[in-house]
């Protein structure tokens, strides 16, 4: 695994600076996982990270993932569905003071390219908003989708900070589970 720099850049939304985009499709929800489903998180977390070198849960125990997304006063697991299929998910967490982080969001790559990604992120940024955020708050970086960026300042997110931390990444992404990809 040669080093690599991570440019990680950090943002945050209040509800003025917010830009809602839907999806046109009729067949798209966005339902919450209640109670938790670490497996489902898991799933989610696995198979769209794969392409983007999400890394740092793929170890993870059931029990790291029962203890993490488990409390649903802390975690809120959503669930964007096109035509009744999964299509992506994000994680919101509450942090102190009025502020939401969204920790992880994405699509399965099926769907990117549709404008699900603005749908997602604008219902994530709304359910945020009705927790009770004054702030959203998010990173990306130079793994992420390339789109990624754009698609959060089109929403009304501001970056806030940058910062680089140098890792140790593989060559390729490791794709949804070992030997996914070619």
């Amino acid at each position: 695994m040669p080093p690599f720099d991570v440019v990680i850049t950090h943002l945050e939304l209040t509800k003025d600076d917010f830009r809602p985009k839907r999806s046109t499709r009729a067949d798209v929800s966005f339902s919450h996982v209640s109670p938790a489903v670490p497996e489902l998180n898991r799933f989610f977390y696995a198979t769209i990270g794969g392409q983007w070198y999400w890394l740092d849960r793929r170890p993870w125990t059931l029990v790291q993932w029962t203890e993490k997304v488990g409390d649903g006063q802390r975690i809120e697991t959503w669930v964007l569905s096109a035509a009744g299929v999964p299509a992506g998910y994000v994680e919101l967490e509450r942090i102190e003071g009025g502020v939401i982080e969204i920790a992880y969001m994405g699509l399965l790559s099926a769907f990117i390219g549709g404008g699900l990604g603005s749908h997602l992120l604008t219902s994530a940024c709304e359910r945020a908003f009705a927790m009770g955020a004054d702030r959203v708050l998010l990173n990306t970086c130079n793994l992420d989708h390339p789109t990624a960026l754009a698609n959060y300042q089109a929403r009304g997110f501001r970056p806030v900070r940058t910062e680089t931390k140098r890792k140790e990444i593989p060559t390729t992404p490791p794709g949804p589970w070992d030997g996914a990809l070619p």
